[in-house]
């Protein structure tokens, strides 16, 4: 269902760094431009290979960004959160998607064109800098997530997961699912799920239910981790 709820959409700018130097005005504009969607828990944003034609920004809920080796093995490569951007690396030169977004719950999200970011990096260059340290970000997290799966023993990975994860929502409570860690991290499900009970009672973290990860002490994961890389 598409929404033009102004009230909504002005989530889309008002709390993204990108978008500071624009007067409200401009976020105005930007918006009213913008198209508001939401989708149910499951349903797909979009495909791998789609047309990369705008940015996505999450006004709520998460999304899992994921694709599938030949042997329809999923991978996870983020899992996005209310005001995370996905897409802008396309802007400097990509042509379709290269992974499929879809709805992990509810969410919303604000799609932009790359025509309306593009005039508004010739109106007001710093949003052409921003959009260049965003991507200098997620390249940086990238690097890091690449070191953790070059770590082979499971609990110092999914110590290092839960560090990486925690860093990255800037929260302490991570919410995923123990078949979601697993596609992000390689690591069997049943494997994650002793190895968190094995962290659980090291105290270096608390469960709560099946879904939440409450981070209680960094260094105990920190110790886990670095003593195997």
């Amino acid at each position: 269902m598409e929404l033009m709820c102004n009230c909504c959409s002005k989530l889309c700018t008002s709390k993204i760094p990108l978008f500071d130097p624009l007067s409200l005005d401009e976020q105005k504009e930007l918006v009213s431009k913008a198209r508001h969607l939401d989708y149910k828990r499951g349903e797909t944003v979009f495909h791998e290979y789609d047309t990369a034609d705008k940015i996505l920004i999450i006004r709520y809920g998460k999304i899992k960004i994921n694709h599938y080796s030949l042997e329809g093995k999923e991978y996870v490569l983020d899992i996005l959160v209310q005001g995370d951007i996905y897409g802008e690396q396309n802007i400097f030169g990509g042509k379709t998607f290269e992974a499929n977004a879809v709805a992990l719950e509810e969410c919303g999200v604000c799609l932009i064109s790359f025509t309306d970011i593009q005039e508004l990096i010739l109106k007001k260059p710093e949003i052409g800098v921003k959009l260049l340290s965003v991507v200098g970000q997620k390249l940086s997290m990238a690097n890091e997530l690449v070191q953790l799966l070059s770590v082979n023993d499971a609990k110092a990975r999914v110590a290092g997961f839960l560090l990486f994860r925690s860093s990255r929502i800037r929260e302490e409570t991570i919410e995923l699912t123990r078949d979601d860690i697993s596609a992000y991290i390689n690591v069997r499900r049943e494997t994650i799920s002793r190895k968190l009970g094995e962290l659980c009672r090291e105290g270096a973290i608390e469960l709560i239910g099946n879904r939440r990860i409450r981070v209680r002490n960094k260094d105990i994961l920190r110790e886990a981790f670095e003593s195997k890389t």
